[in-house]
């Protein structure tokens, strides 16, 4: 098992063409879709008015509408997708995102959401759960349910955020740090080999600055090495990449290398 600590960031692409954390142009089986979501207009360009409540809002009303998409389709959604088969944003600027999507142009780096879903399958049987975190918004959906809501603590306000009607609570104590809050671990979910899930990811930034997103992924009785105290989980994958060390140190936790690889149906 290898372990990613900081270093150096290599082979993350700007957008365009490129491979980005966020995501790849290039349409492939196996991915999950993520579209762009700008809170701070409509689809025909007219501003919202959108501020930090509001967005807090936003997230509650999406999560606790069991992740109903009419609830985003009243903003500005960018029309091309990408394509992902993980959600693993080391600490970076906020615009990376709008950039990788390549509407900067059009699309403020403050106010946004990222919504990926698809199916997936799990590689083997067992009791399965994800570790998450955003800054501000990392959450996750299986079939409609949330079973992660991690995003980030301000002031001890967001913990979740802003979710009176979403009722859920984390499987395990808070885990080890990560940017300006902890990791935060899913509920249990029991599944068999290639049993396929709806699965639905919201990633999102609020007031701009930087910006990270987490989603690992745990076995029960797997063995893992600890680092500071912490047990060291892999990234959610789709198929095997060689995911870039992050560029900032506490950016992103460290993660184990040659991990299980879920997959998705076409």
């Amino acid at each position: 098992m290898g372990m990613l600590l900081a270093s150096p960031c290599t082979g993350w692409a700007e957008g365009g063409a490129g491979i980005t954390e966020y995501g790849s142009r290039e349409k492939q089986d196996g991915t999950l879709i993520g579209i762009l979501y700008d809170l701070k207009q409509t689809q025909q360009g007219e501003e919202t008015g959108v501020k930090q409540r509001q967005y807090d809002d936003l997230v509650n009303e999406f999560l606790s509408s069991n992740w109903d998409e009419a609830v985003l389709n009243r903003f500005f959604r960018v029309t091309r997708p990408l394509y992902t088969t993980q959600v693993f944003v080391p600490r970076s600027g906020a615009g990376r995102a709008p950039k990788a999507f390549e509407v900067e142009e059009v699309v403020e780096p403050k106010f946004w959401m990222i919504h990926y879903k698809g199916q997936v399958a799990p590689p083997s049987s067992g009791r399965w759960r994800f570790w998450g975190y955003g800054s501000e918004v990392c959450s996750v959906a299986v079939n409609g349910k949330t079973v992660l809501s991690s995003n980030w603590i301000e002031a001890g306000k967001l913990r979740p955020i802003a979710t009176p009607d979403l009722v859920w609570e984390s499987s395990a104590p808070p885990g080890r740090p990560v940017h300006r809050g902890l990791l935060t671990a899913g509920s249990w979910m029991e599944l068999e080999e290639g049993e396929v899930i709806d699965l639905d990811i919201l990633i999102g930034e609020r007031a701009g600055g930087s910006f990270a997103a987490t989603l690992l992924i745990e076995k029960e009785g797997m063995n893992y090495q600890e680092y500071d105290g912490h047990k060291v989980y892999h990234i959610f994958q789709l198929k095997p990449f060689d995911t870039p060390e992050p560029e900032h140190e506490g950016g992103s936790p460290p993660f184990a290398r040659n991990g299980p690889i879920w997959k998705a149906l076409p």
